[in-house]
């Protein structure tokens, strides 16, 4: 579509752009392309006949278009040589143990943000793929009790209820039982299947009254079909809006944040960018922003996913470096944390 000096040439305000954020003449762009000043000049207005670069309004120069942005992402985007200082910051912030799956998350989305100065997130494995690997009931008193899920990633979710009028104690216990034997082990996806199938089947062979107890496992277990969406630094977009009070909603909208990453991951790519995104209608709020993910490896359990949001005229290789680097450390603190979590039961490679 373009020729190699013409990539060359888009290449290069791209980069100068990102790092000044000053409109790019054909003057300062000779000492990098071999080429004559007009020969450049005449590559540049084809560039902007094809809408990669544009004219700003105030300067003779040109700066970078979505479409150019977009065409350099797909064609020459990779992870580069971060800077050493970047490089330190990255790894202090990720220095210590971690005991907690969800601290682990927080400090990477924090690092994102930090390091970005725009908004970071941060995916587990997506739920459907996770597996219940154990789950409790502790009596809190005559009237009320906690059940505790634990999922085979680490993650462990409670969820405190009040007993039944038609169930007693004897029934807490057969209700454990009935999920120790129909649930542990199994996806949540097949979980969500079994509740709806399987179980209300079982539940009238031990209970004289099933709705209380259909109602019961309905609510012990709706936690586990929410993912949670880790965060650092939303508000860091709110000045690349002329509409605030809009973008405010969108970047405090989980569902709608989780539904757009999950539906950019693929298993085929590692890394995805996306500039018309569809958190919104109203694509005028959102048309100069940008969402990057980044999948990362959960030892043994699968992949989980980092999230990045920013304007559309953002240094792309340095964000997709630092996500990089960031996904390399946090599946190699995740091998710690499964191995202590596991009690060395797996033998890493």
């Amino acid at each position: 579509m373009i020729t190699k000096r013409q990539q060359q040439i888009l290449n290069m305000i791209i980069s100068l752009y990102t790092q000044n954020h000053k409109a790019i003449g054909s003057k300062a762009l000779i000492a990098s392309i071999k080429a004559s000043s007009a020969t450049i000049r005449n590559d540049m207005k084809r560039l902007e006949e094809l809408g990669f670069i544009q004219k700003e309004h105030t300067s003779s120069g040109r700066v970078p278009s979505v479409i150019g942005y977009k065409y350099f992402v797909e064609n020459f985007l990779k992870p580069g040589k971060l800077d050493n200082n970047d490089v330190y910051q990255v790894m202090k912030n990720f220095d210590g143990e971690f005991y907690r799956l969800d601290v682990l998350y927080q400090r990477a989305a924090q690092i994102l943000a930090d390091l970005t100065g725009f908004s970071g997130f941060v995916l587990n494995v997506s739920m459907k793929n996770q597996v219940l690997s154990k789950f409790d009931i502790v009596q809190l008193d005559s009237h009320s009790a906690m059940a505790v899920l634990t999922l085979d990633t680490g993650l462990v979710k409670t969820i405190q209820f009040i007993l039944p009028r038609s169930m007693s104690l004897d029934d807490l216990t057969t209700f454990k039982f009935i999920s120790d034997e129909r649930l542990v082990g199994k996806k949540i996806l097949d979980i969500h299947y079994s509740l709806l199938t399987e179980i209300p089947q079982v539940a009238q062979k031990y209970f004289a009254i099933t709705n209380d107890v259909l109602q019961l496992f309905e609510h012990v277990f709706a936690d586990l079909f929410k993912e949670t969406l880790i965060s650092s630094g939303r508000q860091n977009l709110l000045e690349y809006s002329d509409d605030v009070v809009s973008l405010y909603k969108i970047l405090m909208d989980d569902e709608a944040i989780i539904h757009e990453i999950r539906d950019m991951v693929s298993d085929d790519e590692v890394r995805s960018v996306k500039f018309d995104s569809n958190l919104t209608e109203n694509h005028q709020i959102t048309k100069n922003i940008t969402l990057i993910t980044q999948q990362f490896v959960v030892p043994y359990r699968g992949l989980g996913t980092l999230a990045m949001m920013g304007p559309v005229d953002l240094n792309y290789q340095k964000v997709v470096s630092t996500m990089d680097l960031v996904a390399k450390i946090l599946t190699m603190k995740l091998t710690d944390y499964y191995r202590y979590l596991d009690g060395n039961h797996y033998e890493m490679i």
